[in-house]
């Protein structure tokens, strides 16, 4: 996160949130590298867990836990559900955690993100003016990164799919 090509990736992003801030008179919060990295990680994992476990991404939610204190840094995702209906059972979701099958569903979540079926655009329109809610996203679109909204707790903002594989080259 502190590596300058990281930085400047980010920076566009950080300066359209930092925008809408000012204009909405929204409370200053730290939105850095580490949480854009987090939470496009998040999504991906969602999108890849539809497939695994059978809900449906609006079944599915994200929780957030991102420090920016250099002194007591912090990095989590807790992925969960609150219905155990026709969607599947928090059992199945539960399961997928053990060791020795989250790490393949990481990992084919990783591999998917490398392409998106609307690249080279979706790559290169956060270097362009951004995308999604406020342009608040660089490489996310539908056929991505982007989850429902009631899954989202941050309604779809803060998220680069670059940032987590590397850009097309």
């Amino acid at each position: 996160e502190n590596l300058p090509e990281v930085q400047t990736r980010c920076k566009p992003l950080l300066g359209r949130y930092a925008a809408m801030q000012t204009s909405r008179r929204l409370r200053q919060r730290p939105i850095g590298p580490r949480f854009i990295l987090l939470h496009t990680f998040a999504h991906l994992v969602i999108n890849r867990l539809t497939f695994e476990c059978g809900y449906s991404s609006a079944a599915l939610r994200e929780r957030l836990f991102v420090s920016p204190d250099v002194a007591a840094p912090m990095a989590g995702v807790l992925l969960y559900t609150a219905d155990g209906d026709s969607e599947g059972t928090m059992g199945g979701l539960v399961r997928m955690g053990k060791p020795g099958l989250i790490e393949p569903v990481i990992q084919r979540a990783l591999e998917g993100a490398r392409w998106c079926s609307a690249d080279p655009v979706c790559m290169e329109m956060g270097h362009v003016k951004g995308q999604g809610p406020d342009s608040c996203n660089l490489a996310a679109c539908h056929n991505c990164a982007l989850v429902p909204e009631t899954a989202c707790e941050e309604f779809n903002r803060f998220l680069d799919r670059a940032l987590v594989v590397g850009e097309l080259g």
